[in-house]
């Protein structure tokens, strides 16, 4: 069995940190995508730390992870919006009864 040499093994994680940052941007929840650039990051870091002397890619690390906080203080947004335009204007969700006597009402009209 042959073990990677520390500058692949390196180049390694940063692909599966690439691969992590290329999902949190699909997730489907912020709490998914948050989790998803955690290990994004926890990957890039133990790649620093076998093989610190590739300059280049941390540079492309440190943008990628602001990237990554703008993208997902947005989807929070969106989620908070989401969630404001889901319970109404009142600030409650409607009943499902309110709901339902809304339905019947306009299906008699």
């Amino acid at each position: 069995m042959r073990f990677p040499s520390p500058g692949e093994a390196a180049d390694q994680l940063r692909d599966q940190a690439t691969s992590c940052r290329r999902l949190a941007s699909r997730a489907r929840t912020t709490d998914g995508s948050a989790a998803l650039a955690i290990v994004a990051r926890q990957f890039d870091a133990d790649a620093d730390r076998i093989d610190p002397g590739n300059a280049a890619v941390a540079s492309t690390d440190c943008d990628a992870q602001s990237l990554d906080r703008v993208r997902l203080a947005l989807n929070e947004q969106a989620t908070r919006r989401r969630f404001r335009l889901s319970r109404g204007a009142g600030g409650r969700a409607p009943a499902a009864t309110d709901r339902l006597s809304t339905f019947i009402k306009d299906d008699g009209q």
